[in-house]
């Protein structure tokens, strides 16, 4: 009976760590699958916005009123949509293990140098220095915040034991002129 229970076992952690793996897997693809859908959402307000832009272009052109300050507010959204685009793809291609190229936007293995597509030169992202970059700024943060709290709450101990220990003494001292003097009373009576 011994060994089936160790087989047993070592069934059940099997399946465990299976079980687990598989979720960790699901669970990335799930992300993935979320971000090709933000992916796809980005792309349409791209090119929604390139479609006013160029018919505001045209408006201009062709009634030649100045609308060069809403233009420029479309140009500003849709770079700012294109930025977000660009980190979004290099979520996806990170959760794949890859990364895309700057020229020709192919997924190109994470440590390439060069795409195998274009041949374009493939430098760190600096999206992905500037976020590295922000979360190690936080951890520091985090840690300097935490170490400040954990100064105050010292300080707020030694203040609270300096404070218990004086209220103590006072209370010794209370307590031994009580004592004295109930000695002093006794001793007058023996004396009467």
């Amino acid at each position: 009976m011994g060994k089936f229970d160790e087989i047993f076992d070592d069934v059940v952690v099997n399946a465990k760590a299976a079980a687990s793996a598989v979720s960790k897997k699901a669970s990335s693809m799930y992300d993935t699958s979320k971000h090709k859908i933000t992916a796809a959402e980005l792309r349409g307000e791209i090119n929604k916005k390139l479609k006013d832009l160029g018919a505001l272009t045209y408006k201009t052109q062709v009634h030649g009123t100045d609308l060069s300050d809403n233009i420029k507010t479309l140009v500003s959204e849709i770079t700012e949509l294109k930025d977000n685009l660009y980190i979004i793809n290099n979520h996806i291609a990170s959760a794949k293990n890859q990364k895309k190229c700057p020229e020709c936007d192919a997924d190109v293995p994470k440590n390439s140098i060069f795409c195998n597509i274009c041949g374009a030169k493939i430098e760190e992202a600096p999206a992905e220095t500037e976020a590295a970059d922000e979360a190690q700024h936080v951890v520091e943060n985090v840690k300097d915040a935490t170490a400040d709290i954990v100064d105050e709450a010292v300080d707020a101990v030694d203040d609270a034991v300096n404070e218990v220990s004086a209220a103590t003494e006072q209370a010794a001292d209370g307590a031994a002129e009580i004592v004295d003097e109930a000695v002093d009373s006794i001793g007058g009576l023996d004396a009467e």
